[in-house]
């Protein structure tokens, strides 16, 4: 019987053990396990923040999520992207003006290898073969639109230069060339000064003489005959080019090459000449060069240098020193063979190394890396696109590859400027809408607090700038400081602008919310504690009203954007060549861009829809985020 109480204490005591044991297990699966409808809707409802269930309610929403994945991507493609890749506000390259977009410059066909490279010529955006076997490639992009009577597909080779053996080819800037067995000469492409067609006068010395090579410039072409004589024919009014070759001159020609304003020429007695605009870099001939002191045997011209290579083997340049191309780098080997693209020299060693230099806009001194241990044993340079090839008939190319938005009126990349211009954009729309939302509480809150004079002279002050009309002030404003003030300063003045005149329709949905909320118990109570007029409406009135002000200032930035697109559009807003959405559409109003240059309005107009889309989706489904009857639905 004295047992009893000791093993009942016992039994007590593991029994309240195996509890406390429970007990600490189950507190530690709900810290750390999640159970699966271990809660009602409503229980789990009423554990949540308000901040979450807005989340949770957002984030059910698909057209909402479409919107900030947009907008995200809108972000990082301007910010990141202008980080990634920087932009030369100077640079212009009107050579590559109005092109297309592609990305397809150095895409050779692989037929043209397997039948062994003789020569390659490349134009702005394509670039012409002739193989070992007579046939004629053609690849890249179309160099512009399709004039009726000015012009033909230059992607498209005539089928006479299809059915002939052609043994010489060269591109023009917009045209190509093709010379066949017989002496008879193909054009097709651009043809708006008869580049591309042969006159009657080349027909007949055709027919008389034969070709010893065909050069295309900027919208003219020249020929070279066997005994020395060169003719030219195109554009040659600007250059002077339509002058006739010296007569001390014409007939000792060995070999010329072209640029944009001159002819060089390499004459029988190893001088070097030149014609067209005698003021030109390029036709300042050093005197060395013309009294038969130094005998050269081969030259090649850039579009503003001179390269030439005398009989000891020894380089002699001049022209113009930008992008450093008059800076002939070390190098060990014999000179085999030279070449030069529009800003670029190229020479070519006898141990099958290649030495290259001059700009490096579009990927000009990258070689590639496969090149790297390959003899090479030809290499052509054009424009913006180089080519090598090996021993093995392997070719490498380098350069321009394309663009992928194409370019504007000034050669621009319209790649590089959008994403550019987007972060101006974005940039100018966030600073207003901080600015006008800044206004609109202080003014709103206010006037809807204290009421009486107060929120009557506010609210007047209110219809004041509402009845300001934006777009005429805006544009006096702006156009009243062209020329007096920076750049940066000038897009600091739209970003004021648009906040100043932006704040008055959201300052009355803040008045009127806070008129409501300052009736409620809480502020009453706030009053009663004492606590300051301040307090109450930073701490307890503003985290009320705060939902209402996030929706509108997604809105608002919508709004920012297409009023910053709007203005540059009319050419008040950000001025090129500082890049801008806005201004990047100013073209569109010519309704030549509008039929032939589609690129250069769609694609700017399509960021700014699809970002101000993406702000006002976002806006959207945080407005039926917050609103508990919306959520009821």
């Amino acid at each position: 019987m004295e047992n009893r109480p000791v093993q009942e204490n016992t039994t007590r005591t593991e029994s309240d053990l195996k509890k406390t044991g429970k007990s600490f297990f189950s507190m530690l699966k709900r810290l750390f396990v999640r159970e699966e409808n271990h809660l009602s809707v409503l229980e789990e409802e009423a554990l949540q923040t308000p901040g979450m269930t807005i989340l949770k309610n957002f984030f059910r929403h698909r057209l909402g999520i479409i919107g900030l994945v947009g907008f995200i991507l809108v972000l990082c493609f301007s910010f990141v992207g202008s980080r990634l890749k920087p932009i030369n506000l100077s640079y212009v390259e009107t050579a590559l003006r109005n092109i297309r977009p592609s990305y397809n410059y150095l895409n050779f066909p692989a037929e043209l290898a397997k039948e062994g490279v003789k020569q390659i010529s490349s134009g702005v955006s394509f670039s012409i073969g002739l193989s070992e076997k007579g046939k004629v490639y053609v690849w890249g992009t179309e160099p512009s639109y399709i004039m009726e009577n000015y012009s033909t597909p230059i992607l498209k080779i005539p089928q006479e230069v299809q059915d002939n053996e052609i043994v010489r080819v060269v591109a023009g800037d917009r045209f190509a060339l093709a010379l066949d067995a017989q002496g008879r000469l193909y054009g097709w492409g651009v043809n708006n000064f008869k580049q591309a067609e042969t006159t009657e006068v080349l027909r007949m010395r055709l027919a008389k003489k034969k070709v010893a090579d065909i050069l295309g410039g900027e919208a003219y072409a020249a020929i070279l005959f066997e005994d020395g004589e060169l003719y030219a024919w195109g554009c040659t009014m600007p250059n002077r080019l339509d002058k006739s070759v010296p007569e001390e001159i014409q007939g000792r020609i060995k070999k010329a090459v072209a640029s944009p304003m001159n002819i060089i020429m390499l004459l029988d007695d190893g001088t070097v000449a030149t014609i067209g605009i005698p003021s030109n870099a390029i036709a300042q001939i050093p005197e060395y060069l013309q009294d038969g002191s130094v005998k050269i045997v081969d030259i090649t011209a850039s579009y503003r240098a001179v390269l030439a290579l005398d009989d000891q083997g020894n380089l002699h340049n001049w022209g113009d020193v930008i992008h450093g191309i008059l800076d002939i780098p070390e190098f060990d080997g014999k000179v085999v063979a030279m070449d030069a693209g529009k800003n670029n020299m190229t020479l070519l060693l006898d141990n099958g190394e290649v030495v290259y230099w001059g700009a490096d806009h579009f990927g000009q001194l990258k070689m590639p890396a496969n090149m790297q241990g390959k003899k090479i044993v030809k290499i052509f340079s054009d424009m913006f696109q180089n080519y090598a090839i090996a021993e093995d008939g392997s070719i490498f190319a380098w350069g321009n590859k394309g663009f992928l938005f194409g370019t504007d009126e000034q050669g621009r990349d319209l790649f590089t400027r959008i994403i550019h211009g987007g972060r101006i954009s974005l940039t100018v729309g966030a600073i207003s809408v901080v600015i006008s939302v800044i206004l609109a509480l202080i003014v709103g809150m206010t006037s809807g607090f204290f009421g009486g004079w107060v929120d009557n002279a506010l609210m007047r002050v209110t219809d004041v700038f509402m009845s300001i009309p934006f777009m005429p002030i805006a544009i006096t404003l702006s156009s009243v400081v062209v020329g007096k003030v920076s750049e940066m300063y000038r897009i600091y003045l739209i970003m004021v602008i648009l906040g100043i005149l932006g704040w008055p329709g959201l300052a009355r949905l803040v008045r009127a919310q806070i008129l409501v909320e300052r009736e409620k118990d809480f502020v009453l109570a706030a009053k009663a504690l004492g606590v300051k007029q301040r307090n109450i409406i930073v701490r307890h009135i503003l985290p009320n009203v705060f939902n209402l002000v996030i929706v509108n200032i997604t809105l608002g930035y919508a709004s920012s954007l297409l009023s910053e697109a709007g203005l540059s559009f009319l050419g008040f807003g950000v001025a090129p060549p500082t890049p801008s959405w806005g201004n990047m559409l100013t073209g569109a109003q010519s309704s030549s861009v509008i039929e032939y240059y589609w690129w250069r309005w769609l694609i700017p107009g399509l960021f700014v829809f699809f970002a101000a889309l993406s702000i006002n989706l976002v806006g959207d489904a945080l407005r039926e985020a917050m609103d508990p009857k919306a959520n009821e639905k």
